[in-house]
């Protein structure tokens, strides 16, 4: 129970030593980033945010899921975020470039009604490319939606563009 007792003494002291504040729920800079749930990386560190400037959405692999696709519908919709940066990173686990990693976890599950996107990828480049891609044409994004893709090297913390930053025009109705 050790890391959870952890987590509640650090909360405690956290709002014992007046660090909490009251934020509004929109962000700042009307910005979400899609990264991974890597422990290895400090969105808010390595990106120079702070809290309250953007919406972090954590999947593994920072692939855009429809959980991922769900979350900004309500970030861009009913919060106002009008950019999302899709980051990626070197070494991640979902890395599977000889194929058999989606085997490996369907064999642990064993046969469930849980049956997740896995995301796996053989490039984290090319996995960004195609996230960006997915949003680009997302039926539901806002109109005037900016879309940028990166790859932080954990190596060294370097942030590598992927896809430039470029605005995407609202989808056409008639589609």
């Amino acid at each position: 129970m050790e890391p959870f007792e952890r987590i509640v003494e650090a909360n405690q002291r956290y709002v014992a030593e007046g660090s909490h504040r009251s934020l509004p729920v929109r962000p700042s800079r009307a910005l979400a980033i899609v990264t991974c749930m890597d422990s290895r990386i400090d969105a808010f560190t390595s990106l120079g945010l702070e809290l309250g400037d953007a919406h972090v959405l954590r999947t593994a692999g920072a692939r855009v899921t429809g959980d991922v696709l769900r979350s900004l519908a309500l970030s861009t919709h009913a919060l106002g975020t009008r950019r999302v940066a899709v980051i990626g990173h070197t070494n991640c686990g979902l890395h599977d470039p000889d194929g058999t990693l989606v085997d490996r976890l369907s064999s642990l599950l064993g046969r469930t009604p849980f049956q997740p996107e896995w995301g796996a990828f053989s490039d984290p480049r090319n996995a960004v490319r195609e996230d960006c891609a997915r949003l680009r044409q997302w039926p539901d994004r806002p109109a005037e939606l900016g879309v940028a893709g990166y790859v932080l090297d954990v190596e060294d913390g370097l942030l590598h563009e992927v896809v430039a930053p470029a605005m995407v025009p609202a989808p056409d109705p008639m589609d």
